[in-house]
């Protein structure tokens, strides 16, 4: 329960710093955004690529994955 309540405090600390960062212009953005987007394209490849290659054939994988890409 603990670490549940660090996540969301986490959380709530990134939302003040992007409510925060809002009129500071294209600096935070340029800065901010590929980290982001980094992130959920990790944890979006670490949680879906073993599942489609131990579920499906070496044709169907391969597909996926270059729908992924």
């Amino acid at each position: 329960m603990l670490l549940q309540l660090l996540t969301a405090l986490a959380a709530l600390a990134g939302a003040a710093c992007s409510l925060l960062a809002e009129g500071s212009g294209t600096g935070a953005i340029s800065g901010i955004l590929p980290f982001t987007a980094g992130g959920f394209i990790y944890l979006g490849t670490v949680s879906v690529l073993p599942e489609i290659l131990r579920d499906s054939g070496p044709g169907q994988a391969l597909l996926q994955l270059l729908a992924l890409l």
